[in-house]
Formats: C-alpha cells, structure tokens, sequence
C-alpha cells in the first residue's frame, strides 16, 4: 500500500511545489510537482533506480497513477538482475 508523505506544499527536486509524495514499502518513491507550464514526475526504487519524467499539467496526475502502478506491479514480482535492468530501461524509455 501506497502511503502519503506529508511534503505538500513544499519545494521538491525540480524546483516545483509538491502536489504529490508516495512511499511504497519502504522500497520506493514518487513525487508529482507543479514547476509551473508542467508538472515533474521523480520516482525511484531505493538503492537502484531514479527517473524523473515532465508532461503536461493537464496530464500530471493520470501520468503520476500510471508510473506509480508500474512501480507497484515491478515490486510485487519476483526478478532476476537482468528483468531488472531491462524493466528500468523500458521504464525510463516509456517515461
């Protein structure tokens, strides 16, 4: 379960106001931003992976859902180095 972290309204990563902040099990993170003309997706999963993504602000928050189910569907499957690998590549291609 995805629980909320209590940084609205504060500055993030890209220099925007957080509209969003998530933890997923200790395992990741995702972070939606309003920098202003878009919005700033930062995710990552701890200790392996970051990416930040932009899109549109009218786009923001069904991108935020997307890559934060992606997130969860990844973690929840049992992996070898190289699925992993190539699941941050498609990730970060996709995004």
């Amino acid at each position: 379960m995805w629980e909320s972290l209590l940084t609205a309204g504060e500055h993030g990563s890209e220099g925007g106001v957080i509209l969003r902040d998530e933890t997923y099990r200790d395992q990741s993170r995702i972070t939606l931003e309003d920098c202003g003309g878009h919005c700033a997706i930062t995710c990552g999963i701890y200790g392996a992976f970051v990416h930040t993504a932009y899109c549109g602000k009218t786009d923001g928050m069904q991108q935020y859902t997307e890559m934060k189910t992606e997130l969860q569907r990844f973690l929840q499957t049992d992996t070898t180095a190289d699925e992993e690998i190539a699941f941050y590549e498609s990730f970060a291609a996709r995004y």
